[in-house]
């Protein structure tokens, strides 16, 4: 038989032991919520970042711009575009149409400059500016910002004054 003083202690064990696992409900959720936000944070990060590279070698009034991926190997580039800094208009304008477009690099110079401008691998590309248009004009003095956007959500940007 079991005594008041046994079905007492008994009593309070369970009470305590179901205090811990409260407790250690509590701590089991803050740290799901942790690692989640954390895994959302570092796909967000993936997703945004997956970004091509972008450096400019400056030949005088001539400026190839470098996309390719360690140097030698053809990178996807989905959308180029071309803005005056100071007006905000955008000058020259590429996209995808189809396919995966793979480039190494680009060229441009001070003048006219002929609207296929990048030559893909893999895929084509679809002139959005100048509409209609098979040529654009990048004029002397004039600062640009090139944008180059990859399979990411966020371009890589250069800015270019000839």
């Amino acid at each position: 038989m079991i005594t008041g003083h046994e079905r007492t202690m008994c009593l309070i064990g369970r009470a305590r032991l179901a205090g811990k696992m409260r407790t250690f409900g509590r701590l089991m959720k803050k740290w799901m919520l942790i690692l989640s936000g954390s895994l959302i944070a570092l796909g967000t990060l993936f997703v945004l970042m997956d970004r091509p590279n972008l450096w400019l070698e400056n030949k005088g009034a001539n400026v190839i711009a470098h996309v390719e991926t360690l140097g030698e190997y053809p990178t996807t580039v989905l959308h180029i575009q071309i803005k005056d800094v100071s007006s905000g208009k955008i000058v020259f304008e590429l996209v995808k149409e189809e396919g995966t477009p793979q480039i190494h690099n680009f060229s441009l110079s001070v003048g006219e400059n002929p609207v296929n401008v990048a030559d893909p691998e893999h895929g084509s590309y679809r002139v959005v500016a100048p509409a209609g248009g098979n040529k654009f004009v990048l004029r002397p003095g004039t600062n640009y910002r090139i944008l180059v956007w990859g399979d990411g959500w966020l371009p890589i940007h250069a800015n270019i004054k000839f």
